[in-house]
């Protein structure tokens, strides 16, 4: 496909041209992005244009044979959920970095719960999240866990949906958070999650709360990388 411009200021396409322009771009092309870190797609062109955000997935796993596993109880039913009680129950999950992840940005992990309890009059929970990275392709070995943690407000709705979230990384990382520098495509990092505290408050039994899920939030380029190993950028 060949777009058909015009050198001069002023020079006016002719209608056959511009028709065939409109059909070129109508049908699709095969678009080209530059290889080099930090280009690709950003949103809000009338605004402050910027690159937008993915979720990781991944699913919560429990250990059978580890008495502290958090539990399948039912929820609505007969859906079942995994059940956590405070500083108790712990299941894990693993993220494998994409290649549309932005280099050099900050990554949020955050927990999708809730309860089913009537009573609940307010209080708060807070969620654990003790994480280890590791660059791929024989450049690290996996780090000491990192505790991140994130306090929410219980809502004294039964069964609504929260969203507690937090910085996962920070540049040069802190004792609670990852190094935003050491990210990379194809790193993985591996979770361990707890309910560190449950504050509930209620005017009969303290509920115990349910992790449906928990997913980190990246900012992405919209596009893959040129290779598949380090460089990726080359």
């Amino acid at each position: 496909m060949t777009i058909t411009t015009r050198a001069g200021k002023g020079s006016q396409l002719t209608h056959a041209e511009l028709d065939t322009n409109f059909t070129d771009l109508r049908d699709g092309v095969s678009l080209q992005v530059p290889k080099t870190t930090n280009t690709g797609i950003k949103v809000d062109s009338l605004g402050t244009p910027t690159f937008g955000w993915h979720d990781l997935l991944g699913s919560l796993v429990t250990d059978p044979d580890d008495a502290n596993r958090a539990v399948y109880t039912v929820y609505q039913t007969p859906v079942r959920q995994l059940l956590f009680i405070e500083a108790v129950s712990e299941a894990f999950i693993g993220f494998h970095m994409p290649h549309d992840y932005l280099p050099n940005s900050d990554i949020f992990i955050h927990a999708h719960w809730s309860h089913n309890s009537t009573i609940v009059t307010g209080g708060s929970v807070t969620f654990k999240f003790d994480c280890s990275y590791s660059k791929g392709h024989n450049q690290a070995a996996f780090s000491s866990s990192v505790p991140i943690s994130v306090i929410q407000n219980a809502s004294t709705t039964q069964y609504q949906h929260m969203i507690a979230e937090t910085a996962a990384s920070v540049s040069g990382g802190s004792g609670v958070q990852l190094d935003t520098d050491d990210l990379e495509v194809d790193g993985l990092l591996l979770v361990r999650v707890t309910v560190d505290s449950n504050d509930i408050t209620s005017s009969g039994a303290i509920p115990d709360v349910f992790i449906h899920t928990v997913d980190i939030h990246y900012q992405s380029t919209g596009v893959p990388t040129k290779q598949r190993a380090p460089d990726f950028y080359t």
